[in-house]
């Protein structure tokens, strides 16, 4: 008769794994659901094989990548690059998907005479903000001081 091995952690160390391989699963599904969110309603690219044919991959990899199997940060990296949107918002979640162009870039595309225009119309615009903010913190330490 062959002596049975004992298995290897305890019940509280097995649980953890199987938490933690759950957490992996629900990770790579919403994974996959931003891929197909950045396909279908952020590039409004309809079909698997035309947003595969951009890659360089195969229309089954991108099927995969969306029931979120099999994907590498190198593909991230591709999809980021070639569509212009956050590594940290597809990777993560977090952020927004597509980076917000800097004013700064906007601004040195307008003739040279537009720009100290539009300076003064932002200036004006930043000034009657802080008045605003300003305004609003005011009332609400109103509002917060006890009646006597």
């Amino acid at each position: 008769m062959a002596n049975k091995k004992p298995e290897a952690g305890t019940t509280a160390d097995k649980a953890a794994k199987g938490e933690t391989r759950e957490a992996d699963k629900q990770a790579d599904k919403e994974l996959g659901e931003r891929i197909r969110h950045l396909r279908t309603e952020i590039l409004g690219i309809g079909r698997q094989a035309e947003f595969a044919d951009r890659l360089g991959v195969t229309r089954g990899a991108v099927g995969n990548w969306e029931i979120g199997k099999g994907v590498k940060r190198a593909n991230l990296e591709k999809i980021a690059d070639a569509f212009h949107v956050s590594f940290d918002w597809l990777s993560t979640g977090r952020g927004t998907p597509v980076a917000k162009p800097s004013i700064d870039a906007k601004l040195n595309l307008l003739p040279p005479g537009e720009y100290d225009q539009l300076y003064e119309h932002f200036e004006a615009m930043i000034e009657n903000r802080i008045r605003w903010l300003e305004r609003k913190q005011a009332q609400a330490r109103t509002k917060k001081k006890p009646q006597t």
